[in-house]
């Protein structure tokens, strides 16, 4: 049996701790400010969660690229060279073209390397709702499943795991062309707070609007809660609120006794997106 490799993109926001540890390779996204020239994320330079909201607050606009070619052909390459079949776990289509570079990258690699297996899993989301993919993934391999079942259980899984989002500030999904402009003009207008969630084609949609953070916290504590699986998993993570995001764990652990929750900050891919003050849950549905 043909030992295989996992991977993602920095849509993910694993800690770069979790990735080295589980062997995730990892492609980065890119993003600049103004006309600076574009970053890597992840990449050689540390995220400064707190300076990049910060700046965004202060009216700072930032450009985001999808990851490409070259960078998959580095990683996938190299796995293929070594004898590795792979499997990528990416970015929403829907909300990006990062997942079909990387498919078009896979055929190249399997063309180059007949021998060798390269599938592709649309994960129809991201933060860590494609983390908790990932690691759901990695630990079946590390179980000893093969590509195949674990490329089949992903499929299945891509149908329960709920992205679920708070965006005080409609307009950097404006922005970013992710809804239209009725919506994010009647949300700001009104201080109403969508919840929005990733759809089963990986599309945001509006499924909730409440008036007022608190009380939209509370609701999107709820949602999960009362959806989720029972014993599973649950992560939350936040656009420079971490406040926020503990008290949305804290409820999911009081009211509903989820023992695990992953909290984590929202990359700058999708923070400029989504933009400060933002919060997204993920977990699997019953």
């Amino acid at each position: 049996m043909c030992e295989f490799m996992i991977m993602t993109d920095g849509a993910c926001d694993l800690p770069d701790a979790y990735l080295e540890a589980h062997h995730v390779g990892v492609v980065p996204l890119f993003y600049s400010f103004a006309s600076a020239k574009h970053q890597r994320f992840p990449g050689r330079r540390a995220f400064h969660a707190k300076a990049f909201y910060t700046a965004l607050r202060k009216g700072s606009q930032v450009r985001t690229a999808a990851a490409n070619m070259e960078d998959f052909r580095q990683i996938m390459e190299g796995y293929a060279a070594a004898g590795k079949d792979i499997l990528y776990v990416g970015f929403s289509a829907k909300l990006s073209s990062t997942f079909n570079v990387g498919r078009l990258t896979a055929l190249e690699i399997q063309e180059k390397y007949p021998g060798r297996k390269v599938l592709c899993l649309n994960g129809r989301g991201g933060s860590l709702g494609q983390g908790m993919l990932v690691d759901l993934l990695v630990q079946m391999r590390e179980n000893g499943a093969t590509l195949e079942e674990t490329f089949a259980q992903g499929e299945q899984l891509v149908q329960r795991m709920q992205h679920r989002f708070l965006v005080p500030d409609l307009m950097h999904l404006k922005r970013g062309g992710r809804i239209g402009s009725g919506t994010a003009v009647l949300g700001s207008m009104l201080q109403i707070m969508p919840i929005l969630q990733a759809n089963s084609e990986g599309a945001l949609e509006v499924t909730g609007k409440v008036r007022g953070r608190r009380a939209a916290l509370m609701k999107l504590a709820e949602t999960v809660g009362e959806s989720m699986e029972p014993g599973s998993t649950a992560a939350v993570t936040h656009a420079d609120a971490p406040e926020d995001a503990m008290y949305v764990r804290d409820i999911l652990r009081r009211k509903y006794g989820v023992k695990k929750v992953w909290l984590e900050n929202i990359g700058p891919v999708l923070g400029a997106h989504c933009g400060p003050g933002a919060i997204a849950a993920f977990y699997l549905a019953k």
